[in-house]
Parts: structure tokens; sequence; C-alpha cells
């Protein structure tokens, strides 16, 4: 087994991430792990890297390298700069332990009123601090300009900031990173997030061949199928692990639940005979007795728990403000970009009610488009014309409108003002409990703050959606219950989307972005041509 772990238990304040759960992945294996969103599934992940505490063992051989779902990258280097240094290798080490309890110690105020303990710990700390950077530091590696051919990277990105290419720039940027580093367990944070068709096809290809192990978390129905042979699935503090891919998981799943449920049936049909029995079994001693062990025989019985599918369980529809109009908004010989168009002459018009779909490549200039239609950057050239009816919502990749130190629940009160809408509202997008509702949204999952960020703009009523990357970060259950309410939404729908479950779903239009123009694609399955 590359990857060992025993009898562990992971906890965030009161919340059990997992309890005493044991698992083996095997060298070279490709496991997707799914679940909720919320559940631990990035935090599992940091557990195997020693950054947050747990109880149990982990171990595993070699070298990992780990992909963040926030990419995490210097957005001050220049591209060169960043990959002129390998993603940082992690390894087990005996001393791994020892500094998170001389870290423990630390952070103890009594801890100080023993000084000369307190000065050869604080040495001892320094000197094995020293030891991590050691096994840690970014060292250069000859496989990157391989992997920057196999992921297409022009060569023009190179003496630009990270801060100035697109987020889909910069996850292929970290990628290239990761994937030319010398590790042979990769821990990969939603991989697929921002990437275009191309570079998804890139790296289905190049993890299907990769010689190591791949852990990774992705919500990515077409990702898991055609990358795992292994899925590992998180739900109530417990791990459910499914040999095959994401559809044979499926399929392993709904026929574990329908022989559950048989069970759960049968079981209630004969408890309920059992207990008729017994109630007319008569009222003297000797019945009484015989009633009293059959009642102790029906105790003893194993009990067989109501089955679930461990589904998100929330509803949710959107609703439009009226508009009269055909048309809800129109570019007309549009130009964007910053120092020089990235995008010119555009002409579309985008009809009320309509679901339309943006693809192309990273960089293209998608995201600058919206910015521009939604009036956060001003148009190189050209016009956009909104009907006088129309009401914008747009939602970013990066959902800055999220107040970080702000609770769920005064985030949507600041909106509505009534407690009652309030609850109601973000009951529609799942938080229902008062530990959710009440909870910061800083310590919120990114899928959880990509339903929240969505329900804000959404409770403004518009009848024009702006969508960039709308299912990122979102479950697989949470991404199919937005999926039949935005076919339920009666307002214009323009989205940027690399999902390809999504597209199939939700576009009447599809349209590409290329060569600094856009043009209309036809309505089939080809995502790449």
């Amino acid at each position: 087994m590359v990857l060992s772990i025993k009898n562990l238990s992971i906890s965030i304040g009161k919340k059990e991430i997992l309890q005493d759960e044991s698992v083996g992945v095997a060298d070279g294996s490709k496991v997707g792990l799914i679940g909720r969103n919320g559940v631990g599934k990035t935090t599992f992940l940091k557990a195997i890297l020693g950054q947050i505490d747990y109880t149990g063992h982990i171990e595993f051989d070699g070298k990992a390298a780990h992909f963040s779902q926030d990419i995490g990258l210097d957005m001050e280097k220049t591209v060169r700069q960043t990959l002129g240094e390998s993603a940082t290798i992690h390894h087990q080490n005996p001393f791994e332990k020892e500094l998170r309890d001389i870290e423990k110690f630390l952070a103890d105020p009594e801890s100080h009123k023993d000084s000369a303990k307190l000065s050869r710990l604080t040495d001892r700390y320094v000197e094995l601090s020293a030891k991590r950077y050691q096994h840690e530091a970014p060292r250069p590696t000859g496989k990157i300009k391989s992997v920057l051919r196999t992921l297409e990277v022009p060569e023009d990105w190179l003496d630009q900031t990270v801060g100035s290419l697109s987020t889909g720039q910069r996850a292929i940027v970290a990628l290239a990173q990761i994937l030319s580093s010398e590790a042979d367990l990769l821990l990969l944070d939603e991989p697929t997030n921002h990437l275009d068709f191309k570079r998804l096809d890139i790296l289905e290809k190049y993890l299907r061949s990769f010689k190591g192990t791949v852990l990774m978390v992705t919500h990515d129905r077409y990702f898991l199928d055609r990358v795992c042979d292994t899925i590992l699935k998180i739900e109530k503090a417990k791990w459910v692990k499914y040999n095959g891919n994401y559809s044979d998981y499926v399929k392993t799943r709904a026929a574990t639940f329908e022989a559950q449920k048989t069970a759960y049936e049968h079981e209630n049909r004969y408890l309920a005979i059992e207990k008729d029995k017994i109630a007319r079994i008569g009222k003297s001693p000797q019945k009484v007795k015989q009633g009293k062990y059959r009642e102790r025989l029906l105790e003893k019985r194993e009990i067989i728990e109501k089955p679930d599918m461990d589904k998100s369980s929330f509803s949710t529809r959107f609703d439009a403000s009226p508009i009269h109009s055909p048309v809800v908004v129109e570019l007309i010989d549009l130009s964007v970009g910053y120092d020089y168009p990235l995008l010119s002459n555009i002409n579309l018009n985008v009809g009320s009610g309509q679901r339309i779909i943006l693809i192309g490549e990273n960089g293209v200039g998608k995201s600058t488009l919206f910015k521009t239609i939604e009036g956060r950057l001003p148009a190189l050239s050209g016009e956009v014309i909104f009907d006088s009816q129309a009401k914008l919502g747009y939602a970013d990749q990066e959902m800055r409108d999220l107040s970080e130190d702000s609770t769920l629940y005064n985030e949507i009160y600041a909106m509505l003002k009534d407690l009652p809408k309030v609850r109601q509202s973000l009951s529609m997008v799942g938080f229902v409990t008062d530990d959710e509702v009440y909870k910061k949204i800083s310590k919120l999952s990114m899928g959880e703050k990509s339903r929240l960020n969505l329900l804000k703009i959404l409770l403004e009523k518009p009848n024009l959606l702006l969508l960039d990357e709308p299912t990122n970060h979102l479950d697989i259950d949470a991404r199919e219950i937005i999926e039949k309410a935005f076919l339920s939404y009666d307002g214009a729908i323009l989205a940027v989307s690399h999902d390809r479950y999504f597209i199939e779903k939700i576009a009447q239009r599809k349209l590409k972005v290329s060569e600094g123009t856009i043009k209309e694609m036809e309505m089939k399955n080809d995502f790449i041509g």
C-alpha cells in the first residue's frame, strides 16, 4: 500500500469529519474522493500532509505533491520564476509529530512559567523546522519543459506575472509545477476547476498514464469516469470504498441501496408480525412469560437502519423579474480587453429566457467579456445595450461579494431584513440547521460559498444571469439540483462553463470564443473542436 490509514479520526470544532476509519490505497491507483460539500474532503487531504491535528495513523511511501483548490501561487512572481521552482514536496518524517507537540506546548500560556524548558523546546523547534524546510524546499526539476509542452503553455506566458493571468491560466501553471515535480503521490483538490476542454483532455490522459498514485477531489463526472479506478466517498463521518469509475459507483450505490431498502422493509414486516403475535398471546402467567421471552428475542436482533442515498436533499427555484422585450441585452460591435483588445467586433443578441453557454480556451477573454457587460470594465469600443426592464445578476469565479467575517444569517439578513425569509432562503440552497446558518462564511467550504453566492444573486430576481463557471466547487448532488432549477428559470442565462454535464443539460445555444471573436457552434457534444 502506498497510503495506509488506520483508525483515523478528525474533528473540526464540534463537527466529526471521520471517526475511527481505516483504508488502504494501492500503488498506482487513481482514487476519486467524493462527498457532499463540507463533509471534509479537503480536510482529509490536509491530514495526509500533516497540516491539521488528527488521531490514528497515516503512513505513505515516497514523495507527495499537493494541488490546492485556491491555487495559491505568488501573484507578484512571473510565470518563469514560478516554474523555476518545483512544487513543495511533502515527505513523512520522524520529527513531524514532535514539531506538532512542541507547537501545542508553546501555545499554552502555562508553558511560559518554565523558562528553561521553554528555551530548550524553542531551540529544538527551530532545529526541527530547519530540517523540515530541507525536506520540503522547492527544487528545480528537469521535467518542466516536457510538461509545459504537454499542457501547451505558450512562450508568451512566461514573462507575465501570475497575477495578470486568468484564473484558468493560473491553474495550468500550478498544475505544471505539480506534474513536473518528483512526486509519486499526487493529492489534487479540484484540479479540473477553471480548466478549458483542451487542458481537461490533456490532464485526463496524463493522469491515466501516470505511474504513481493519485488521490483527487473532483465533482467533474466525466473526469471521474475517465481517470478513476476507485471511488472513495465520505458520508456520515465514514468512508465507503467502491471499485471502478464514477459510473460503476452510481450503479453499485443504487444496487446497494435497493438491497438495503428491501432488507429494511422485510425486517419491519417481520417485527410487525411478531409484535402482533406477542400482543395477542394471552394474559395467563405462562403466556405472559412466553411473550416476554419473544420480546427479548426481538431486542437481541441486529437493528437494520433505514437506508438513504446520502444525497443533498434541498430543492430550490429561481424567480426572474418580468420582462416584455424579446431581447434582454444586445452587444453591438463590442471590443473588450485591457491595454489591447482580447475580443473585437462582437455582435450578439441574448433573448429573454434564452440559455447560452460560452466555451473557449483559458485566457481568451470570456471573463473579461462578462466584466465588461456587467460594467466592472469599460468597453474599448462598441456598445452594451440593456432592455429597460433588464435586471442583471453576475456570479464571478472569485466570489468577491461575500463578506468573509459575516455569518450566513447576517449576510442574507442584510438583504431581506426578515428572519423567517432568511431561514427559508438559506434552506433553498441547503443551509438548514442553526450550526449551518450561524457559521462564519470564512469557515465554509468553497462549494458552500458557491451556493451562498448564488443565493445572494438570485434573491434580487434578475432576469439575466451572467454565470462564470457556476458549477465550480459544487458537489455532484448540488450540481444536479442547481441544473434542475436553471431549467425552470424564466430569465436568460449567459454562462461560461467547462462542465460537460452542465452544458449538455442547460445549453440552448453554444458560442465558442477563439481568435479574438465569438462564433456560433452546432448543438452537438463537441467540446474541443
